[in-house]
């Protein structure tokens, strides 16, 4: 499925440092595994979450990505510390710089790690923006009690408004999410 919206999805696992993930889109369908999710529109929140550099990409995680055989993303993936070998599904066609690769399941620009200069120095700064920001983001409460495990996880389909909300389960979309 695909998340669509100004907004901002951000994933992680309860112990700060482990399995975190930032992203804005999501490209399989499949449970996320972790218990706290939360989600911000940065255009309507009170406060918004800042990005830094994880705001460059649409996806950007430290341990894999896989594409589903049909999706389509639009604007930039990354990778780090893991190597490109670790993004699987996307047919990746590297540039000529060696710094990024293209893929026809991407409108923008895949990065990971093991590309030349300047690209992991680029992914670090982002790396290190996106789990400040998940800091940021698990820290705050609830923005309305009832958004605790709502629909079950189960999110494809669904259309969520500006707000926090955490799961005590996975959390999974087959199917389109927007965010409002």
């Amino acid at each position: 499925g695909e998340v669509t919206a100004a907004a901002v999805l951000l994933l992680g696992r309860s112990t700060a440092g482990t399995g975190m993930a930032g992203e804005r889109t999501r490209s399989r369908a499949r449970p996320w595994g972790w218990g706290l999710v939360i989600l911000l529109s940065s255009a309507t929140a009170t406060t918004r979450v800042e990005l830094g550099g994880a705001g460059d990409f649409v996806i950007l995680s430290k341990t894999a990505i896989t594409a589903a055989a049909s999706c389509d993303i639009t604007g930039d993936v990354g990778l780090s510390p893991k190597t490109a070998a670790a993004i699987t599904g996307f047919a990746l066609s590297a540039d000529g710089s060696n710094q990024f690769s293209t893929s026809v399941k991407v409108s923008g620009r895949v990065y990971a790690a093991n590309y030349a200069v300047p690209t992991p120095a680029k992914l670090t700064t982002a790396v290190s923006a996106m789990e400040a920001a998940y800091t940021d983001a698990a820290g705050r409460p609830l923005s309305d009690p009832a958004n605790v495990d709502i629909y079950g996880g189960i999110l494809g389909g669904k259309t969520i408004t500006a707000g926090v909300y955490k799961w005590n389960s996975e959390v999974s979309f087959a199917t389109d999410v927007t965010l409002s």
